[in-house]
């Protein structure tokens, strides 16, 4: 008996393309979109500014590629049920507003938005480019992740936060 892996069974039963940084067309959109990015852009939900919302994009691309240190804070529920909820609010392209984040991710003091959109970019493309060449592997709370699950969970979360600041 084979086996298929979850995030496959969901595309295939929804019939759906789930966006992913992984694809070239999806990651120059977001690329463009955060290139476009400027200081006043107005806050349409939550508590972060601008600069600090593109710090806490960076840390999840810097933690999927290495550039911070990974630390498995996976347990059997957010590798199982919080994980499912998660991939399934990431096909439906929907992470709701106001939702708490991980501590790790939680951003706090001032940050200075050229030197966070600069970091973003980066982070962006280097994240863009590691995916092309290898695995992205584990997830901090998920557990076991894939390379489709990755590219889609980053596309929705940066699309989410850019339509925060309506980019």
């Amino acid at each position: 008996m084979s086996v298929v892996p979850t995030q496959l069974c969901i595309e295939i039963k929804n019939n759906t393309h789930m966006k992913s940084l992984f694809n070239e067309a999806e990651y120059k959109e977001i690329r463009k979109r955060v290139e476009n990015l400027r200081a006043d852009n107005s806050r349409q939900w939550g508590k972060m500014t601008i600069a600090q919302m593109m710090a806490h994009c960076s840390i999840g691309f810097e933690k999927a590629i290495g550039k911070l240190p990974f630390e498995d804070k996976s347990n059997f529920i957010m590798r199982t049920l919080v994980k499912k909820i998660v991939l399934n609010a990431v096909k439906k392209s929907d992470l709701g507003k106001n939702q708490n984040t991980f501590p790790d991710y939680a951003i706090t003091g001032n940050k200075d938005f050229d030197s966070e959109k600069k970091r973003l970019l980066e982070n962006l493309d280097a994240f863009y480019k590691y995916g092309e060449q290898n695995e992205i592997g584990r997830h901090p709370y998920f557990g076991k992740f894939s390379k489709d699950n990755w590219g889609a969970l980053q596309y929705v979360h940066t699309n989410h936060h850019l339509t925060q600041f309506s980019a």
